[in-house]
């Protein structure tokens, strides 16, 4: 096998490693968090897609206001963000330290005089970035050699989820969080063969549908196609997937959808799927009413911000899968780098 194939493989042991330093860190990290009174978490690429996440735990679960920028965004528009800035918590997420946008974002918003204190969440040791923040998080366990991001993507989302529900004191997340750590690899076993099925059917281009604080990892869940397989690809909420979208949803698309307990609306979204001949794949805690679906789960009902955690790890396998059908090299997808500098 490939090594993007084997660092997805390793996500569940450096999962608990993610897990370890947190505990050991987290008199460092509580300090950074507590007292402030809005957030803004910066990303670039994957990274940026996972501070959706970020920023959505943190207004959903902790009540704190907090929002989502790219960096890019950022340099381009430094003095315009001035204001929106200034006085906050930044959280940055990144795989290398190196971005060369993130790297210069920060210089641009200091230049301008906004005032913040940055906490950074970075996959490597000894970066650029690590440098000018006030905080880091290094877990280059959980880097990826691979051009394409796996298993830091899914420690990235992994360190969020933890951290909000310790600092919430929400005992149901983590206690869902210890038993996906626990089951992982069984879960992984189920999930390949599950991805070699899903890979299998004739779908020329991927959506996947995900709610609330998955909206980021599932966004980075429809990436994926698009770097590792390299076929169109796309996200949207759940519902909203009604509202345009749906047009081009058919016999030769792949929908990827994390539903909650398979309520009324979830089930009638899913018929839409059905009748319109889509190839339709769904985490969800309760069995789904039509036979041509295919359903993958725990063995018991996850909290919404963990499921996220499945969700990336299938729809990672299911485009490797994809990529050796259909005769793609995922260690070399055209025109990108593990990390851009500009």
């Amino acid at each position: 096998m490939t090594l993007i194939y084997n660092e997805i493989h390793d996500t569940f042991e450096t999962l608990k490693k993610t897990g370890d330093y947190i505990n050991k860190r987290w008199r460092d990290i509580e300090m950074f968090f507590i007292n402030k009174s809005r957030f803004i978490f910066i990303g670039c690429g994957s990274s940026y897609s996972n501070a959706k996440s970020y920023a959505m735990l943190c207004n959903m679960s902790a009540g704190v206001p907090a929002m989502a920028l790219a960096a890019g965004d950022i340099l381009l528009h430094a003095e315009r963000y001035k204001k929106c800035i200034n006085g906050a918590g930044v959280v940055i997420i990144s795989r290398s330290g190196k971005t060369t946008e993130l790297l210069k974002a920060l210089d641009a918003l200091r230049e301008t005089g906004c005032r913040f204190t940055v906490a950074s969440f970075i996959c490597a040791d000894d970066t650029p970035l690590g440098e000018k923040s006030d905080m880091v998080l290094s877990t280059p366990w959980a880097f990826d050699e691979s051009v394409c991001q796996t298993r830091c993507v899914t420690n990235a989302y992994f360190m969020a989820v933890y951290i909000t529900a310790k600092l919430t004191g929400d005992t149901s997340v983590l206690s869902d969080l210890n038993y996906l750590l626990d089951q992982g690899p069984s879960y992984m076993e189920k999930c390949e063969t599950f991805a070699m099925e899903v890979a299998a059917e004739p779908w020329t281009h991927a959506v996947v549908l995900a709610d609330a604080e998955l909206e980021g990892v599932a966004e980075e869940g429809s990436l994926v196609f698009k770097e590792v397989c390299q076929m169109p690809s796309n996200y949207y909420h759940l519902l909203d997937v009604r509202h345009g979208p749906m047009v081009l949803i058919g016999k030769n698309t792949l929908v990827i959808a994390a539903l909650g307990t398979s309520c009324e609306l979830e089930n009638g979204l899913v018929k839409d799927l059905v009748d319109k001949n889509a190839v339709t794949a769904v985490i969800s805690d309760a069995p789904v009413i039509f036979e041509c679906v295919r359903c993958i789960n725990f063995d018991k009902p996850l909290s919404h911000s963990v499921k996220g955690i499945a969700l990336i790890i299938l729809c990672q396998l299911i485009a490797f899968y994809k990529s050796r059908e259909i005769g793609v090299d995922p260690e070399n997808p055209t025109g990108l780098t593990p990390w851009i500098a500009i």
